[in-house]
């Protein structure tokens, strides 16, 4: 008989899954300490866009709706795989992330077709 509630290899996938996200970490942060080097020397503007000011108006406004998302996260037990689950930590994380990724889906979702209106509209004025 075979039991499916520990898979064989599930500690490498494990520790792959670890590796992975820390070597995503080390490369983001790396790449935003980069990135806010080289437009420190620059004065923040590339070909006349501010583009120091929309990296920090981005990188605030995803610390915000992570903010929204951990608040707004529900902490109710959950039933997986026929166990409870009632790991607060990880139950609002799994929240923020969701609603982060929600909030964001939304956001762009406003922001086309706002600029897809406004397009349109100078398309018709002229």
């Amino acid at each position: 008989m075979i039991n499916y509630e520990s898979p064989l290899y599930i500690d490498i996938v494990l520790y792959t899954i670890y590796a992975l996200l820390l070597a995503a970490t080390v490369l983001t942060v790396w790449s935003a300490v980069r990135s806010l080097r080289l437009q420190g020397r620059e004065g923040g503007r590339q070909h006349g866009v501010p583009a120091r000011r929309i990296a920090l108006i981005v990188a605030g406004g995803l610390v915000l709706t992570m903010a929204v998302g951990w608040l707004t996260a529900g902490t109710q037990p959950l039933t997986i795989n026929g166990k409870p689950y009632t790991d607060e930590l990880w139950l609002r994380a799994s929240g923020m992330f969701i609603t982060t990724a929600l909030l964001l889906i939304g956001i762009i979702i406003i922001l086309a077709l706002y600029i897809g209106a406004k397009a349109l509209m100078k398309r018709n004025d002229n």
